[in-house]
């Protein structure tokens, strides 16, 4: 994937980095980043600064929360695989079992 150098701007200060993704994509990341740190900055009782930080730590929990529900999803479907694996093992074995019964039958006929 080619990477270029994005510039945008969030909060007044310009930033460029260097990504594989689009400049709509970062853009509209810059801007949401922004949205959020206005939020906290707009009712004037913390600086820019505070602001930032407040946002950061709020997309820092919202990346753990969705890292805990991604946790359980694997989990669970880890779990749905190990049962699908025993299924298919007993399914094998019965399988096997009647067409040895079924063998048996057509010696006894």
């Amino acid at each position: 994937m080619e990477k270029k150098n994005v510039r945008f701007y969030v909060f007044g200060a310009e930033f460029r980095i260097l990504t594989g993704d689009s400049e709509e994509y970062i853009r509209s990341i810059a801007a949401d980043t922004e949205a959020r740190i206005r939020r906290y900055h707009d009712g004037g009782k913390v600086t820019g600064f505070q602001a930032a930080v407040l946002t950061a730590m709020e997309f820092a929990e919202e990346n753990r929360r969705k890292e805990t529900i991604l946790d359980n999803i694997k989990q669970q479907l880890k779990s749905y695989l190990d049962d699908a694996a025993r299924i298919k093992t007993e399914r094998d074995q019965y399988k096997e079992a009647y067409e040895k019964l079924l063998e048996q039958s057509k010696k006894g006929e």
